[in-house]
């Protein structure tokens, strides 16, 4: 599976952030269904992120009572095992 993502320069900095660039073509169903809320490029509900991996996202509960998003880069498609390929669009 590819994800194509392109880099831009930081509106408020010297780093880069990285935003998803074309539709994803999906390897399986599970990912298809999951894209956006439990897997996705970068992070979740952000359109540009200084991460350009696929993540898998979970919500970690606090002491104060509300969550703080978890972020771990995959390698794999975790439903169908197919590699996950991020893509710089050129």
């Amino acid at each position: 599976m590819r994800v194509l993502y392109r880099a831009r320069p930081a509106a408020c900095g010297s780093f880069v952030v990285f935003e998803q660039a074309a539709p994803v073509k999906w390897c399986c169903e599970g990912m298809c269904r999951h894209w956006t809320n439990l897997i996705g490029f970068g992070v979740r509900d952000c359109a540009a992120s200084t991460s350009r991996d696929v993540n898998l996202y979970r919500d970690r509960p606090q002491a104060n009572g509300g969550t703080m998003l978890e972020v771990v880069p995959v390698a794999f498609c975790p439903f169908c095992g197919e590699a996950i390929e991020p893509c710089r669009e050129k």
